[in-house]
């Protein structure tokens, strides 16, 4: 990524008019349990991101393991950063 970023006085950076918003399609294999989902969600919606697509589906029903996948739009930053906080 060889985006350049702004510094903007506060902990977040604003990136340049160089990094063009693309969809993106992620997908994350969480535990079935319940508010998983929420916070996944609230993920999102807290930071501003939106979803465009959402689609949740339950894999291995002995392991307790659910696939969800989400079709979102931003810049490759914004998708960074999405992912950093997806893995937490």
């Amino acid at each position: 990524m060889n985006a350049q970023l702004q510094p903007t006085g506060s902990a977040y950076f604003i990136a340049k008019e160089t990094e063009k918003p693309e969809n993106h399609t992620l997908s994350v294999l969480v535990d079935n349990e319940p508010g998983v989902l929420a916070r996944v969600i609230g993920l999102f919606s807290g930071r501003g991101y939106n979803i465009e697509s959402l689609t949740v589906s339950e894999t291995e029903h002995e392991k307790h393991l659910s696939r969800i996948t989400i079709v979102t739009r931003g810049t490759p930053h914004v998708l960074e950063q999405i992912k950093h906080q997806l893995e937490r």
